[in-house]
């Protein structure tokens, strides 16, 4: 599979530290935005390997990570519904609401089904036109086109039954207010 090997390859990891080593002449503090990169600079021992004048700072969060609790309610709300099916990306199935998540509304024998992508849901919706296909569209706004071309996809095929419940979130409001404060040490991100 491409791109997978090759973020496994000690040799080319050395490189890119030694390059990293080498270009750090004054110490750095740089903020990961999503909490998967965060999952991966520790998981893989990235952090250990960085040269001492680099302070990673975590934060402000992905869409998963700050997606409204009344949102992820009414999303399991909506998932444990008998006649719907509920597709979402796969990293926001054990993502807690007030009493459960979608993992646990699936285990329970409700339809939640992972997609890679918005348009997943099309073919979901034209195999099951008695059912409701909602697609859980949470994402920057590098989301936001694809989420958009799924309804418009679904308007141009007629499906009557297929929702979306959106929860997008801007990055650049963000970065300005972690910017603008007087506290900051951020400089990249």
């Amino acid at each position: 599979m491409k791109f997978v090997d090759e973020f496994r390859d000690a040799q080319a990891a050395r490189k890119y530290t030694d390059a990293i080593h080498q270009l750090v002449t004054r110490p750095w503090t740089i903020m990961e935005i999503c909490g998967g990169q965060t999952h991966s600079i520790v998981r893989f021992g990235i952090l250990d390997l960085l040269p001492a004048g680099i302070n990673l700072v975590h934060g402000p969060g992905c869409p998963v990570c700050v997606t409204p609790l009344e949102t992820i309610d009414k999303a399991l709300a909506i998932a444990a519904k008998p006649n719907v099916i509920f597709c979402s990306f796969g990293d926001m199935l054990r993502v807690p609401g007030s009493c459960s998540d979608l993992q646990s509304i699936r285990a329970a024998g409700g339809d939640v089904r992972i997609v890679y992508s918005p348009l997943d849901c099309l073919a979901i919706a034209q195999n099951n036109p008695e059912r409701a296909v909602v697609f859980f569209a949470i994402g920057f706004e590098t989301t936001a086109p694809g989420n958009a071309m799924l309804v418009k996809r679904a308007e141009q095929l007629g499906l009557r039954k297929l929702f979306v419940l959106v929860s997008h979130v801007l990055v650049p409001p963000a970065i300005e207010a972690i910017l603008s404060s007087p506290q900051n040490k951020v400089r990249v991100f």
